[in-house]
């Protein structure tokens, strides 16, 4: 049975819980238990929307809802010859959830890893069982609503599995480029931009062309230092107010914008007859990790459906008016 808009857009819920508790379990304790609440969620809602995938059937009752869900699915799994959900992971993950929520009982980071990777493997597998399709398909992206963007970044979640890094980095900051650009722009202004430069001065230039006689050397270079300052402190206001405007983490941006190659981009001719360039050569092949292009990828994907969830909250308020 071909899985329709609706559920597979409640599937890319359940992958977004798991990867906020891919981020949650890196916590110190006590903030790390709460990946053990995500994940219990996630679980619920895969196995409801399961549940209601194999049977056409309606929710169950929330009494020992895990277990009930477990029950009927595997009932039907072993009527089709399909392998059964292991009961003691479902146990498992209740008693760790029911020792935190109803005792305050912290669990600890090896418990906490052991049921995120037991998770992890479970949607992989009954994904894969009950949906016909691959866990690693179901992707985030799909609910980012700008087309240009949502392609930098399929493209990009391509070179990732194919272990494509240099190249996948590209593909990410060609889409916070564009994001950038949609992030910073002034609603209902058309070409205008927040984070528009021409109001910035060159201080060293503007140093240099007044310096009509010929200062002592001391001096000079005080000028000129001087100048050098207030080009970084207008640079540093500018990357605080793009910040602002996309609605980002500030330590999150640093580690994005020091890891990232810079690209930026060059219209000639038509509208269709666009080029971009990278500050790192794109033929240079830079040794990225798998947790570099992770990070930069997934910060760009949240950064993105913020963007959706403001523009939407922008055209909602608008037509209130």
């Amino acid at each position: 049975m071909a899985i329709t808009a609706d559920k597979l857009e409640r599937l890319i819920f359940v992958k977004y819980l798991l990867q906020q508790a891919e981020t949650s379990k890196e916590l110190d304790r006590p903030l790390s238990s709460t990946t053990i609440l995500t994940l219990h969620d996630a679980v619920e809602c895969f196995l409801q929307l399961s549940y209601e995938h194999l049977t056409n059937e309606a929710k169950l009752s929330n009494n020992g809802i895990l277990a009930n869900y477990t029950e009927s699915i595997n009932k039907v799994l072993s009527e089709i010859n399909k392998p059964l959900i292991n009961k003691a992971f479902i146990k498992r993950i209740n008693e760790l959830r029911n020792q935190l929520k109803h005792s305050t009982i912290f669990i600890d980071a090896k418990n906490i890893q052991n049921l995120f990777s037991e998770t992890e493997l479970f949607f992989a597998d009954f994904t894969e069982i009950i949906f016909n399709f691959s866990f690693s398909e179901v992707s985030l992206i799909q609910l980012i609503s700008n087309e240009i963007i949502r392609k930098y970044l399929q493209e990009a979640e391509f070179l990732i599995k194919s272990n494509k890094f240099h190249t996948a980095m590209l593909s990410v900051s060609k889409a916070f480029y564009e994001l950038e650009e949609l992030g910073t722009k002034v609603k209902d202004k058309y070409g205008e931009n927040m984070l528009s430069k021409h109001h910035i001065v060159d201080y060293l230039l503007k140093y240099h062309a007044s310096l009509e006689d010929e200062p002592d050397k001391i001096l000079r270079r005080n000028l000129q230092e001087i100048a050098e300052d207030i080009n970084r402190i207008q640079d540093d206001l500018h990357e605080l107010k793009k910040i602002i405007s996309l609605s980002v983490d500030l330590k999150k941006y640093n580690k994005f914008r020091n890891t990232i190659p810079y690209v930026y981009k060059l219209t000639t001719g038509g509208p269709n007859a666009t080029i971009y360039w990278s500050s790192n050569k794109e033929k240079e092949e830079i040794k990225y990790t798998i947790e570099q292009v992770k990070f930069c990828f997934d910060f760009v994907v949240e950064t993105a459906l913020k963007h959706n969830a403001e523009e939407e909250l922008f055209i909602k308020t608008k037509g209130s008016c």
